[in-house]
């Protein structure tokens, strides 16, 4: 039988005692990486394999350096404060980092004048890529799932870069074997990662797959659709699905069968400090780049959205 650590005392152990003062004194404003994500919180993306998840969240990572939304993926007065972002690479290689994120800047030359593009260039030293992908990373020891040495290395360099946004992409490379229907194991890589947030302020933001029920049932929009245990969704303050526009929502909008392969929906499912801000309109441009487009026709409430015909 597997030995058991000891649990080790807090180093911290903070009791404020009485709460009179948020009586008499307005809060500070609440700190957003981006809309919606608050510092030192724990986010979610959702989405199906190949939907673009991994072109997005570079794309948020670009646009967090920056301070500015590059890609329209916001609404228009919507704030971003630069800062710097780390990037855990898990699944895929850096030679397709390096082919994305190539693409993401023809298309960003291709829309600013030569100064802004220098400035926006300039600022993407502040995107730091962990490239740990077939490095063996595990994030939790094994026998009594806390925090391992990979992630006391992993809140150092973070730490180390003053990061306001960490991305991990992708969760189940992150679960490292371990279930992803377990809700225990789920919770623990929660808690985990909020130590991260809570040793050097940043938000994390996760990428996660969708479960197939929610693939064939249309329903890839709901909070629910995250692929295995609820209580990765039900830890996280924040939730955005992105689902590839469905063949029956392209018939109601019209939208032709060509126009609706380069269509995504975006939409936050959950925000526990902001209010619902409705479905986005994303359309994939050449090279896999995800920009934020206006939808013709008006769009109807998501309550009122078909299932798919083949749906029973």
């Amino acid at each position: 039988m597997a030995q058991v650590k000891k649990i080790e005392p807090l180093a911290e152990y903070n009791v404020l005692r009485g709460i009179g003062h948020f009586f008499e004194n307005k809060p500070l404003p609440l700190d957003f990486v981006f809309p919606g994500l608050l510092a030192q919180s724990v986010g979610v993306l959702v989405a199906a394999g190949s939907t673009g998840k991994s072109f997005l969240a570079i794309e948020l990572a670009m646009s967090v350096a920056w301070g500015c939304d590059i890609f329209k993926l916001f609404n228009e007065d919507d704030v971003i404060k630069p800062g710097p972002v780390a990037y855990i690479a898990l699944e895929d290689p850096l030679d397709v980092f390096w082919t994305r994120i190539h693409n993401i800047a023809d298309y960003i030359r291709n829309q600013v004048d030569e100064n802004t593009y220098k400035d926006i260039l300039k600022s993407m030293e502040n995107v730091h890529l962990h490239e740990l992908y077939g490095a063996g990373y595990r994030p939790m020891d094994t026998d009594d799932l806390t925090a391992s040495a990979h992630m006391t290395q992993t809140i150092a360099k973070v730490k180390e870069q003053g990061a306001r946004l960490v991305i991990i992409d992708t969760y189940s490379r992150f679960l490292a074997g371990h279930s992803e229907s377990d809700n225990a194991v789920a919770s623990t890589i929660v808690s985990i990662v909020e130590q991260l947030c809570k040793a050097t302020g940043a938000a994390v933001l996760i990428l996660h797959h969708t479960n197939k029920a929610s693939q064939f049932s249309g329903e890839q929009g709901n909070q629910g659709a995250a692929r295995g245990a609820s209580a990765l969704t039900d830890n996280a303050r924040y939730q955005m699905n992105m689902w590839k526009m469905p063949p029956a929502d392209a018939e109601r909008y019209g939208v032709d069968e060509e126009e609706r392969k380069f269509l995504i929906f975006g939409e936050v499912t959950k925000a526990n400090h902001m209010a619902p801000q409705g479905l986005k309109w994303i359309r994939r441009m050449e090279g896999g780049v995800l920009v934020g487009v206006d939808p013709e026709p008006e769009l109807e409430p998501r309550n009122k959205r078909k299932k798919p015909e083949n749906f029973e």
